[in-house]
Parts: structure tokens; sequence; C-alpha cells
């Protein structure tokens, strides 16, 4: 069976694993982020985006889209989207795509009224960003092994057994009241940093205002965000470093005003999260 890709990034052609209304299935584990994604657009077929850590944006037009670890993104058919001017982010995302017209045959072999039932359910909540579960990594890594070891009639129909659940899972998921009191939390952990953007913010006095241990902390918030502490906190650093450099001040300047304790560390830290050094960032900007 064909695929294409390397170890951080696999795509599989569904179509070639006889998933009659399949179009694409595809994972990437990136360590360092890569070029964003040109607007492209996928005809007749929604995709189902699965972001399991780090970060992730979508532009639809004027409307930009923010995946976090464990969120979910169901971008609809023939939709124009790209990063926009985000690059692919360093983390671990899924996706699959499916087409919408039964007339291309039974869907993993379920009636289709039942495949048109959750796909629709789906649709219904495109465009909209929603808590996965990561209970369903298990599922997307399941589906990838056999994939990559597709070779038998047996594998066929694990194939099909588990995109039905995943796409099972994901509509019960995505019709799941939202839960408030974790974001209480982190909202005042959001205004902490902003306010102490300027200075070293260390895990422990984030865990302390939380109330809960640093070992807990960690735990906690990687659950709710999909990234540890320190990386949280050099996102937001870096998104306000953007701006800044868009002033007169000088890149030694901006990183010394937000708690780096040299140039260099803050051009490795801005290249991790951007794909381009903080001068390069500064040129392009201003062209």
């Amino acid at each position: 069976m064909k695929d294409f890709g390397n170890q951080e990034r696999r795509v599989f052609n569904l179509k070639d694993y006889g998933i009659k209304r399949g179009l694409a299935f595809g994972h990437y584990r990136y360590k360092q982020v890569k070029p964003g994604l040109e607007n492209h657009q996928h005809i007749g077929a929604l995709e189902i985006c699965y972001c399991m850590k780090g970060q992730q944006h979508y532009k639809m037009g004027e409307q930009f889209y923010e995946l976090n670890g464990n969120d979910i993104f169901v971008v609809p058919p023939n939709a124009m989207h790209s990063t926009g001017e985000f690059p692919e982010d360093k983390g671990e995302l899924f996706w699959i795509q499916l087409l919408l017209d039964s007339s291309e045959g039974k869907l993993c072999n379920m009636p289709n009224n039942q495949s048109d039932f959750l796909l629709a359910a789906l649709l219904d909540k495109s465009q909209h960003v929603f808590k996965g579960s990561f209970q369903l990594k298990f599922i997307l890594e399941k589906l990838m092994l056999q994939l990559e070891n597709f070779d038998s009639l047996l594998s066929k129909i694990m194939v099909d057994q588990l995109i039905v659940q995943l796409l099972l899972d994901t509509v019960i998921l995505c019709n799941k009241p939202e839960q408030s009191p974790p974001l209480v939390k982190l909202n005042e952990l959001d205004r902490f940093i902003h306010k102490h953007l300027h200075r070293m913010i260390y895990v422990d006095e984030m865990a302390n205002l939380a109330g809960m241990s640093v070992g807990y902390f960690k735990f906690w918030f990687k659950s709710k965000t999909g990234m540890p502490p320190r990386e949280y906190v050099n996102r937001l650093k870096i998104e306000q470093a953007k701006l800044d450099l868009l002033t007169s001040k000088r890149v030694t300047e901006v990183a010394f005003g937000l708690g780096f304790g040299s140039s260099q560390y803050f051009a490795t830290t801005f290249k991790k999260f951007t794909g381009t050094t903080p001068k390069s960032y500064r040129s392009l900007q201003r062209e």
C-alpha cells in the first residue's frame, strides 16, 4: 500500500486501502516549526483535525482558529483554508478526510444512513474548536499502525472498525457541554503571566497560584493546554516579542525586556516557535 512522507510526517491515501469514501489519513510529530500550509481545499470532503500536542492555527476567510493540545477542529468541504501567517507548529496532529457523497460507496461498510448521520453531525460542528479526549489518541495510533502494516482482510476489517469508532467517539465528544471550572484557573494564570511577561516566570509560583503541588500542577497544566507550563509561557513571550520587534527597540532590548537571560537564548526560542530569527522576522514585516 502507498503512503508518502517521512518519520515526522506521514499521509496515507485511504482509497488505496479500500476505504471508498476516504481521501487521506495523516499524522505529523514535529520537534520544530515547519513552513505554514498554503491556501487549499478538499473538494466534497470534510477534514477532521486532532491536535494532540502543541498548537496549530487555521485561517478561513478572515477568521482564525487556534487549536491547542487535545482540541478537535472540523474543516467543511470545499472551504479554502491555510495556517495564515502562522507556521505548522511543533507538536503532534492527526487528520482524516472523508467524502460526503454516498454515491462514492459505503464508508467502512456502514449503511449509508448511519455514515451520513455521523458525517452530518460532524459537519454541523465544522468551523468550531471543541475539546477531544486523549483516549482518541489510542484509536488514531492503532489506525496508523494498521495502515502501516496493512496486508490482509483482517487489516481491512480492523481499519474499518477503527474509523467507525473514531467518528462515533468524535461525534459524542463534539456534543458534550463545555466544562468551565478549569478555564477559571487558566484565565487567572493567563492574567498572571501577562502581568509578569517582563521577567522570568517560575513554574513553582504558577503552581502556588493554582493551589497545587509543582508535580501535580505540571500534569494538570499539560492535560488542559497540551503543553508544559514553560513552553506555554515562552509562547506568550514570543507573541509579545513579535509586537516589540515592530518598534524601534533593538533585538537585545526585546530579549531582556521579556526576561530572557541572553539574546542568543531569545533568538533560539523565537525560531523554535516561528521558524525564523528575530532579525529576519523584523525584516519581513517591514518589507
